[in-house]
């Protein structure tokens, strides 16, 4: 990986980031999402926008960060607070708009700016893959609130990630209304409809979204390495088409989501960060 625009984003729960070899030699910048901040209780009950942390707090702490960006002093490394859920469980369900709005910016300023966490938060991350709302409203909650934290300088950049099912009625609603806030699109193709058996038709479809939907300097190809999301989206698969697309399609970035580093995607994910 010689292209030294390449953005790296990896999602995760736990300090997993710490193993990753990370080099200025193939990487501009590397970006730790934080899966997830829900606004449920620990009973499963929603709360309307106020948001709390589910990774883990005793792993992902400020040393953690503050050690691996002292490790890594030629990267530019970058924290994001990822708010949604991966898969159907804490879907996107306001119970009204505007108090929605009001505790979500809230409840994420207070994650950001709290000693207790004190991760040195860039932005945020949308990563909602289900939701049970009307596009008006999933665009006008996620997106005012984008707009409150970035006017309120809380965060400097926010990223959304769509994937198949829910990419033109609302996130691309969404991205359309609030382009000027949203710096990156983190596209997840492991949730295409169809399985994705070869690399260039991952390139394609990269190419066909760069085309119809988001500008391409601003569009991740994202990826998951659980082993449920591999009959859709296998490693090599991933691992070439994404090669390409960073390569020859100019592409800014990729992602990998997953949460088991040493079982699932060592191999795979030692190899996204240096030529194999």
């Amino acid at each position: 990986m010689t292209n030294l625009t390449t953005i790296f984003r990896q999602y995760t729960f736990d300090d997993s980031f710490q193993q990753v070899f990370v080099s200025s030699k193939f990487l501009k910048e590397y970006q730790i999402a934080l899966t997830f901040a829900i606004d449920y209780d620990e009973d499963g009950v929603p709360t309307n926008g106020v948001f709390r942390p589910t990774w883990d707090l005793t792993k992902v702490t400020p040393l953690a960060i503050t050690q691996f960006k002292k490790d890594h002093p030629d990267v530019n490394v970058k924290v994001f607070i990822s708010i949604g859920n991966n898969g159907k469980e804490y879907p996107f369900c306001p119970l009204e708009n505007k108090s929605w709005i009001a505790n979500a910016t809230k409840s994420l300023t207070s994650i950001v700016k709290d000693k207790e966490y004190d991760l040195q938060v860039d932005g945020i991350d949308v990563f909602y893959e289900h939701i049970e709302a009307e596009p008006s409203d999933f665009v006008e909650c996620i997106g005012q609130v984008i707009k409150n934290l970035k006017e309120g300088e809380v965060i400097k950049v926010a990223s959304i990630s769509p994937s198949f099912a829910l990419n033109k009625e609302y996130y691309f609603s969404l991205y359309k209304s609030f382009s000027s806030f949203i710096d990156w699109v983190d596209y997840q193709f492991q949730n295409e409809v169809t399985s994705v058996f070869d690399p260039n038709t991952l390139v394609n479809l990269y190419n066909k979204l760069a085309t119809e939907f988001y500008p391409r300097k601003k569009l991740f190809a994202g990826y998951s390495a659980e082993n449920e999301d591999w009959a859709t989206l296998s490693p090599i698969v991933f691992f070439l088409g994404g090669m390409d697309i960073i390569k020859k399609r100019k592409g800014p970035g990729i992602s990998i989501l997953y949460h088991n580093y040493y079982v699932e995607t060592h191999i795979t994910h030692s190899c996204m960060m240096q030529p194999c």
